[in-house]
């Protein structure tokens, strides 16, 4: 089982992916938690990923892809996997798929949904130092510019499972739950 965690900033999937991958024992793939640690490595692409995050800058698409596969290519066939976090835009969907077929993982992209609105009263009830309201506007112009593409083309394929994250914890992980056992079930 290969699950691929999108939604808008603030949507849950950070704790629903951590409540998947304690309930079915899969392999966790977060990418702003694997950038940071690979930069506090003293390897030559963890030494430039900290150069480039030190700089403020986004760490470009093909070294995002490395990560990944170094990642991947640690895994046995039959590991499943929770990804979160990528893919962010049209250009690394195009690379993600190919790295996800070179190691031969079929995924489906589980599509965190919650309004706009409740968003914005999530993360700015978080009290992190960049959850601010024009921060938290301009994410949300990114997600809707460069992921919702990215869902939409997934949707198409027949590869969206769609889940209503504008509900309490619990009840979101029931349906995660309900609804991989669909998706499992299919699979046999």
């Amino acid at each position: 089982m290969n699950i691929v965690l999108l939604g808008i900033q603030g949507s849950g999937k950070g704790t629903q992916a951590r409540i998947i991958v304690d309930r079915y024992k899969l392999n966790y793939f977060e990418m702003g938690g694997e950038l940071r640690k690979l930069a506090t490595e003293n390897s030559p692409l963890g030494l430039k990923v900290k150069e480039i995050i030190e700089s403020g800058n986004l760490v470009p698409a093909h070294i995002i892809m490395q990560i990944l596969d170094n990642f991947l290519s640690k895994l046995q066939p039959s590991d499943g996997l929770v990804l979160d976090g990528i893919p962010r835009n049209s250009d690394q969907q195009k690379e993600f798929d190919a790295l996800m077929a070179k190691y031969n993982r079929d995924f489906k992209v589980m599509h965190f949904m919650v309004p706009e609105n409740e968003t914005i009263k999530r993360l700015l009830a978080r009290h992190r130092q960049d959850d601010i309201p024009e921060v938290i506007t301009q994410r949300i112009k990114v997600f809707i510019r460069d992921t919702k593409p990215v869902i939409a083309e997934y949707k198409k394929r027949g590869n969206v499972i769609e889940i209503n994250g504008n509900q309490p914890i619990e009840t979101v992980a029931n349906e995660v739950s309900e609804k991989l056992a669909l998706y499992t079930t299919s699979l046999m």
